[in-house]
């Protein structure tokens, strides 16, 4: 009996050896599993960056070439080619008219959709070409309209801008998903508040890469080896010179760099390597879309908002609203005094601000 208790004894310690040994061999393929993903995707990413590198921006082909009105400021705006509602709410915001009266020109930077963005957008290139001939202002390159061509778009924005739009003052460059006063905006450009010699607006700092293979905003070790970013403006908007643009161009076209995340490369990356300044705009940006809708209720009591810019929270009218806003008290509404700022009056819940894609950094935002 004592014989066969202790057999057992041990044929149950070898089972538990054996499942342990199981165990670990399963862990040690799943990680190398991992790790083999891991090379795989880093390779993907490098593979393209390096194709997309090849591709200087100097070279992208114009597939649809506006012409140029603008007198004192071009506004360009990246916008995605398969959705048009964005388009739509700014066109109907700011006409083409009024812009031209304000001494402003308008085009929209577009890439081209595949064939499963097609299906899935409903927007072909005769849609595209349709929407040019009706409006004149769109500006598509021979570029899929990726994220990881944003850099593609961004440059091909200013490039054109820089060649067609002589004797502008200034270059705004937005995203389409963005609130914007434009009667606040020219106002400071008009009160020389804004230098000429910079990039203006609002200033990211400290900001770290995403690592993590999940996020479409993922960048590799081999497309970013650092482990923080360069000051940068964010890509939301930002207003600097036809100088400092024709700089940044020409030094992005005979360069080696390239990083797909525009507003990282363009203002950070080749903003730092040619020693231009920033100036630091962030006082009149919102990074919630509630707070200007607190804006628009000062209306009734012939109040101004402090913010020019903000987000529209997945509400294209929302762009429209705000402008006729903006426009009636450009003319009739004073300033508020210190103490009642729409920062400091209204209420909202708390939401993490998202001027950049990827992880960012947080502001403390008062909040009764």
């Amino acid at each position: 009996m004592k014989t066969g208790k202790h057999e057992l004894q041990v044929w149950v310690l070898i089972a538990a050896w054996l499942y342990r040994m199981h165990f670990v061999i399963f862990i040690f393929m799943e990680r190398d599993l991992q790790v083999q993903i891991s090379k795989k995707t880093n390779l993907i990413h490098s593979q393209t960056a390096k194709k997309v590198m090849d591709k200087s921006s100097g070279n992208t082909r114009i597939i649809i070439k506006p012409s140029c009105n603008a007198t004192y400021l071009i506004w360009i705006v990246t916008s995605y080619a398969g959705d048009p509602s964005a388009r739509s709410a700014l066109r109907r915001a700011y006409t083409n008219e009024e812009l031209q009266t304000l001494g402003i020109g308008r085009v929209f930077l577009l890439g081209t959709l595949n064939d499963d963005a097609k299906d899935r957008t409903h927007v072909s290139q005769k849609a595209l070409l349709d929407e040019s001939r009706r409006f004149g202002d769109i500006l598509q390159g021979n570029f899929l309209d990726t994220y990881r061509n944003l850099t593609h778009k961004h440059l091909m924005g200013l490039r054109w801008a820089i060649n067609n739009c002589e004797g502008v003052k200034y270059i705004m460059k937005m995203d389409d998903d963005i609130v914007v006063d434009i009667y606040g905006i020219l106002e400071k450009l008009h009160s020389s508040v804004i230098e000429k010699d910079s990039l203006i607006g609002y200033s990211m700092r400290n900001m770290i890469p995403v690592r993590e293979l999940a996020n479409k905003w993922y960048a590799s070790k081999m497309e970013y080896a650092g482990n923080i970013y360069p000051d940068f403006i964010s890509g939301w908007l930002y207003v600097t010179s036809p100088q400092i643009a024709n700089w940044l161009t020409n030094y992005a076209e005979t360069s080696s760099k390239y990083f797909w995340i525009d507003d990282v490369f363009v203002t950070g990356i080749l903003r730092k390597d040619l020693n231009i300044k920033i100036r630091d705009i962030s006082e009149i940006y919102t990074t919630d879309y509630r707070y200007l809708e607190c804006c628009m209720k000062g209306r009734t009591n012939l109040l101004k908002c402090e913010f020019l810019i903000g987000p529209n929270g997945g509400d294209a009218e929302l762009q429209v609203r705000f402008k006729k806003f903006a426009k009636f008290c450009h003319a009739n509404c004073s300033m508020r005094d210190e103490n009642n700022l729409v920062g400091k009056t209204c209420v909202v819940a708390y939401k993490k601000p998202q001027l950049h894609k990827g992880t960012f950094q947080i502001n403390p935002i008062k909040i009764l």
